[in-house]
């Protein structure tokens, strides 16, 4: 008698193995396959997994730095 009810927690004990084995697959899946939708942001490039916003704002600063150090050529040119 007391056998049988002593399969009880081993059933249990079974099924939240089961289920705590379940979610670390999940986690482990979901690290190595992250979930992104290409089509939320419009690409530079279609083919690109990445935002390339940043590099658009840098070679814009770029482009005003090199625009700023050619007006202050100009200035030392014409006071000389």
């Amino acid at each position: 008698m007391e056998n049988k009810s002593s399969n009880g927690w081993k059933f249990f004990a079974l099924l939240f193995g089961a289920l705590l084995a379940g979610l670390a697959a999940l986690y482990l899946y979901k690290q190595q396959n992250p979930e992104y939708d290409p089509w939320e942001e419009p690409w530079e490039n279609s083919s690109s997994p990445v935002d390339l916003s940043v590099t658009k704002k840098e070679k814009a600063e770029a482009d005003e730095a090199a625009e700023e150090a050619e007006a202050d050529e100009a200035e030392t040119a014409e006071e000389a």
